[in-house]
């Protein structure tokens, strides 16, 4: 019966429908993950789940503190605007002397203009926290690299996949090819032979039963062939639908990454490490510079420290960010584009949380799918659970 069953397939061409190899995209993916996983390595799933739980977890936490001190600044631009008229008037006078103290030594820095004043002051008023933010811009980009390295790998083991199996499909098309052509040949020979020996009256028994037996030699030659190169294509079939389902997981995590790499380039006005490090490097320049002309042209720390003072009396939180934007509390206009820079900041990180949120409900819904689909696995979700400190309910 095997035999017959794969002279049959010979003459049925395998197809493979394009929903199988599909390159799916991450909402596609996540509806379809767990059926997936359930039927290659539901083990696997569990572990890829509570990863996916555990890093959305720890981004939304980071985001959240992101997201709550940029709400923080909005109090504190609240809390500048309803001042007292008076204190208004102080704030006012204080931000003046400072803005005419920058304006100068930006014009003693122009004579050798490095960077803008916008980079400069960007940069006076994260120093304390830049060895932070360079260590985490270096790890994203590196992370970035290594995602999009697998991710080159991995479609490359795809497309290598699908090739392999093209050529398979061709050569079993030429295996059913010859059989057809030689089987017809071999037919038309044979009936020859009983039609020479029929008008001969001679006996040619013998060269028909050796044709025959060529022709089921050759038939199991080709079958065996053919039965190799299908054991092949499913193995193929196995190997690229196994690329296909670690290039989705990788998507995830690109997506998550690239997403808080393009919100802090955005914070910071960058588009990579490098130009940060650079902005530092000239801006270490700039203030030995901008030191050496401040001791003939006053001390803008001095002001600085009365309008931090000042202000943090009156219930500011960061005061410190108000004497290096001190062209917002003189200008309406510039205080605009503050709040305007602020609600970009607050939107994104607000999408940020709630596309994290959305993959940690969907990790745990997942897990109490599987335990429902297969109850066997209820220890070793337990063991993971435990193991990653997850609360399941």
């Amino acid at each position: 019966m095997k035999l017959l069953d794969t002279v049959k397939e010979l003459f049925t061409k395998t197809e493979v429908t394009e929903e199988t190899f599909e390159y799916e995209s991450i909402d596609s993916f996540l509806a379809k993950q767990e059926k997936k996983m359930q039927e290659n390595a539901p083990g696997d799933d569990v572990v890829f789940k509570c990863d996916q739980i555990v890093e959305a977890t720890y981004q939304m936490e980071e985001l959240r503190v992101e997201y709550e001190m940029v709400t923080s600044y909005f109090t504190d631009i609240q809390t500048i605007e309803e001042l007292p008229d008076a204190v208004r008037k102080e704030v006012l006078d204080i931000a003046k002397k400072i803005a005419f103290l920058e304006n100068e030594t930006t014009q003693f820095l122009h004579s050798d203009d490095r960077i803008s004043d916008e980079n400069f002051r960007m940069i006076q008023g994260m120093e304390k926290e830049l060895s932070e933010v360079f260590l985490q811009l270096k790890d994203l980009e590196d992370m970035d690299m290594k995602i999009k390295r697998d991710m080159k790998h991995l479609e490359g083991e795809k497309n290598s996949q699908e090739y392999i199996q093209a050529s398979i499909e061709e050569q079993q098309s030429k295996l059913r090819l010859f059989l057809i052509v030689f089987g017809t040949v071999s037919a038309l020979l044979v009936l020859t032979l009983a039609v020479v020996g029929w008008l001969t009256k001679n006996t040619l028994l013998i060269p028909i039963l050796l044709m025959l037996l060529v022709v089921l030699s050759m038939t199991a030659l080709v079958v065996v062939n053919y039965r190799k190169l299908s054991y092949e294509f499913k193995m193929s079939e196995i190997r690229e639908n196994r690329a296909i389902n670690l290039l989705n997981k990788v998507k995830i995590k690109y997506i998550n990454n690239t997403s808080t790499l393009e919100y802090l380039y955005g914070k910071y006005k960058i588009k990579s490490l490098r130009e940060l490090e650079y902005l530092y490097e000239q801006y270490l320049i700039m203030v030995d510079e901008v030191r050496k002309y401040q001791r003939t042209t006053g001390d803008l720390r001095e002001f600085s420290d009365a309008l931090t003072k000042l202000l943090f009396s009156y219930g500011v939180k960061d005061p410190d960010i108000w004497a290096k934007q001190s062209l917002a509390l003189i200008d309406a206009r510039e205080m605009v584009e503050v709040k305007h820079s602020l609600n970009v900041r607050r939107q994104k990180l607000r999408e940020l949380i709630a596309y994290n949120e959305d993959l940690r409900l969907s990790g745990l819904k997942d897990i109490k799918e599987m335990l429902k689909a297969d109850p066997s696995l209820r220890n070793q979700v337990k063991r993971e659970l435990e193991l990653y400190h997850i609360n399941l309910q």
